[in-house]
């Protein structure tokens, strides 16, 4: 996959199962060697706030 710095990584890709608005979803997930990152198509629908430093807080809503 090429990351979003523009460098080309090999990851492996598992099924995962994860609760999200009270759901079960089955989904991909691919590991890379770089920080967490979350799918724009499970966001979608959602309220997303982000304190972009080290250590700030995220919050993920439904919307109405």
């Amino acid at each position: 996959m090429i990351l979003a710095n523009g460098t080309d990584d090999l990851c492996d890709i598992y099924a995962a199962t994860v609760i999200w608005d009270g759901r079960a979803r089955h989904i991909l997930v691919e590991a890379a060697d770089t920080g967490p990152l979350v799918g724009m198509a499970l966001l979608y629908g959602h309220d997303v706030h982000m304190q972009v430093v080290e250590g700030g807080s995220v919050s993920i809503e439904a919307l109405p």
